[in-house]
């Protein structure tokens, strides 16, 4: 309950590191998410979808114009009232069996205890229900720099990432693509899908790019660099990717 709190607090006092490869703070890329929606072949016509995590709701348009009707629920209030509720993740405040598909768009990394959040998601999701997850991954390069850098004590434990020029976070979990299935498992869940973000390859392989101290120029050269090669990496290596976008169905 301690860590909760101090996440609760830390998003609360800090609205502007609430923010994910499809925005956050101010709207939502929505030509981004309607294109990975596709590409991983969720359907939210007619859909109920819950979004845990939902931060200010944003994705409720994405949700509108595609035909389904949107609940948000988050634990830091955010005064904009129904239909975004505020609650906990660990103890969701709706009935089992209740929606169709449940998004969780860049927040499970701040659960401190992701497998309760997970069975959670899994109560509510009806039968062959879809979890749509956006997440940190860190089983590339950016993870071996978050575990050093955390480990010889440059930051505090779970509070490195390599975006927002190396801000620290509040409860970033090192995140891998196994830790998840792992999780989808033991909680019941039976396929899950991953794609890669082919614009964070860079942030993955390279998480320097971000580095304050890295000089523009260099920048820019690398985020060209990046740009050119990052489709057929993520194709090829979605792990490479800082985030993944993943189906989960139960």
């Amino acid at each position: 309950m301690e860590m909760n709190r101090r996440v609760q607090m830390f998003y609360r006092d800090h609205p502007l590191m609430v923010s994910s490869p499809f925005g956050g703070v101010d709207g939502i890329d929505r030509e981004l998410f309607a294109a990975t929606l596709d590409r991983l072949g969720i359907d939210l016509l007619d859909k109920h979808v819950l979004d845990v995590g939902c931060g200010r709701g944003f994705a409720q348009h994405v949700v509108r114009e595609r035909g389904g009707t949107y609940t948000g629920v988050d634990f830091v209030p955010n005064g904009i009232g129904f239909p975004l509720a505020q609650g906990d993740a660990n103890a969701l405040p709706f009935q089992s069996d209740s929606f169709d598909v449940v998004f969780c768009i860049d927040a499970f990394e701040h659960f401190p205890q992701p497998m309760r959040a997970t069975s959670e998601i899994k109560r509510v999701l009806r039968d062959r229900g879809v979890f749509f997850l956006s997440a940190p991954n860190y089983s590339n390069v950016a993870g071996l720099v978050k575990k050093f850098s955390e480990r010889v004590g440059s930051y505090e434990r779970n509070t490195w990432a390599p975006f927002g020029r190396w801000q620290p976070q509040e409860w970033e979990t090192p995140l891998t693509g196994r830790f998840l299935k792992r999780i989808f498992h033991a909680t019941g869940f039976q396929r899950a899908e991953r794609i890669g973000h082919p614009s964070e390859i860079g942030l993955g392989l390279f998480p320097w790019v971000d580095h304050p101290r890295m000089p523009e120029a260099i920048q820019f050269r690398l985020q060209r660099l990046f740009a050119a090669i990052g489709p057929g990496v993520a194709a090829v290596w979605p792990g490479a990717s800082l985030h993944g976008f993943w189906k989960i169905e139960s």
